[in-house]
């Protein structure tokens, strides 16, 4: 009983009955009530009544109004989807401000059974049909063992006053229609219809627990991390079978919905190379032999400027540099983190920068020049990685590919007088 509950309250039957049950129970608990001003005086009604209530019980009250259809107009949302962002957003200002723990919700089993074919109706997968969780973060559904029967009988034992929403009588929504007309249908083909129903779900969740467990093995078995990004080898997923659901169970964690998912599994079996997807926080992209996911990040297309004399920058990355004399003693590094250059043929200010389509450079040992990305494809180096490279620049030349091969007009000769070592610090 040491938890403290912030009960909501409309004032209708199912929350009115948790309420009580909670002070039977005798929960540190305060309430609170949104007004939504959807129905007029109605709404305020239904303010006034959960006041009382607070009143009778000796329980302090949080009320407040919102203004649901400018919100819902502004954001463009249903007026069902805005009543529920700004409850749930009210909320947890609530349990921040006044250290509760928890929002106990009054969603029953009938409304289980309800959302089961909502979600059946939109095309869920098993996350959608096992319905409402007990607990979710700080929401809590305390009710959900009871079914409505159940609870019109505990306000008639216990003479327990209630206010009627007129709205849930209309059948404008489609919980209301499942509601008023479906689930009466149900309850003559079958009278223990819902009973069975919420059993059903409970099966279904037990089904999405083990698929859970097996995504995650199989996640963990093919996905491995470089460098600031996920890889998974499109061999090992075209073996998969049936392809587009492991893909779409796989992937889902990184936010693709399912449409996207069947999407990327067209690109791989096409051999789509380069083609990109994005969810809201990960892009995913199909490479040669992999498809590469990475958080959703900003490419940096700015110039960055190196002074004659500078010894370090560390923006856009960290670069040491040193001027060397040449000399017989002189070492050339077998290093791709250490570009060793003829400073007398560099032309300063030096300028760091992406690489860029249509770039050519003649890469160190080789006569000629070759486009960059004709060298990113011998070097294996992938489409993630190619978008983290930064490139050294002398006028309109490229004198090194940072981390990986400096230019053939830049090496190091017996006419070179003084050395600048420049020193990727990739850590």
């Amino acid at each position: 009983m040491d938890n403290r509950i912030l009960v909501a309250v409309s004032g209708g039957i199912d929350s009115v009955v948790m309420l009580d049950l909670f002070v039977e129970a005798s929960y540190q608990i305060a309430i609170a009530h949104c007004n939504f001003q959807l129905r007029g005086k109605e709404s305020d009604g239904d303010e006034q009544f959960v006041k009382n209530l607070g009143e009778k019980y000796g329980i302090k009250v949080f009320a407040k109004s919102f203004e649901t259809k400018d919100y819902a107009n502004y954001q463009k949302l249903s007026i069902q989807e805005a009543a529920r962002d700004l409850r749930y957003s009210w909320f947890e200002e609530l349990l921040y401000e006044n250290d509760f723990d928890y929002v106990a919700v009054g969603q029953h089993a009938d409304d289980q059974v309800e959302t089961f074919f909502i979600n059946l109706l939109r095309g869920s997968g098993l996350a959608g049909l096992r319905g409402m969780p007990l607990k979710r973060g700080n929401i809590i559904r305390p009710l959900l063992f009871a079914n409505r029967k159940q609870i019109i009988m505990h306000t008639e034992e216990n003479d327990l006053n209630f206010r009627e929403d007129s709205s849930n009588k209309e059948d404008t929504y489609l919980r209301n229609k499942i509601r008023l007309n479906l689930l009466p249908e149900l309850e003559k083909l079958h009278t223990k219809a819902p009973v069975a129903i919420v059993e059903s779900m409970n099966n279904l969740n037990e089904a999405d627990v083990l698929l859970k467990q097996l995504m995650d093995e199989k996640y963990n078995s093919l996905f491995s991390e470089k460098e600031g990004f996920l890889l998974v080898s499109k061999d090992d997923v075209v073996k998969l079978q049936p392809m587009d659901s492991w893909l779409f169970y796989l992937m889902k964690r990184f936010g693709f919905n399912r449409d996207t998912t069947n999407s990327m599994t067209d690109a791989i079996i096409r051999t789509q190379i380069g083609q990109s997807f994005v969810s809201e926080t990960y892009e995913a992209i199909i490479d040669r032999k992999n498809l590469l996911i990475r958080p959703m990040t900003e490419i940096d297309l700015k110039e960055y400027i190196v002074q004659r004399g500078q010894d370090k920058i560390t923006d856009p990355l960290i670069l040491n540099f040193k001027r060397i004399p040449n000399s017989e003693t002189f070492k050339i590094k077998s290093d791709a983190r250490v570009a060793q250059l003829d400073e007398g043929k560099l032309t300063y200010p030096l300028k760091i920068r992406r690489w860029q389509h249509g770039d050519r450079f003649a890469p160190f040992g080789m006569k000629g020049s070759k486009l960059l990305s004709d060298f990113f494809i011998d070097n294996k180096i992938n489409l993630f990685e190619k978008q983290n490279i930064w490139l050294l620049i002398s006028g309109n030349n490229i004198v090194w590919v940072i981390g990986h091969r400096i230019s053939e007009k830049y090496k190091i000769t017996r006419q070179t007088e003084t050395v600048l070592a420049v020193t990727y610090c990739s850590d």
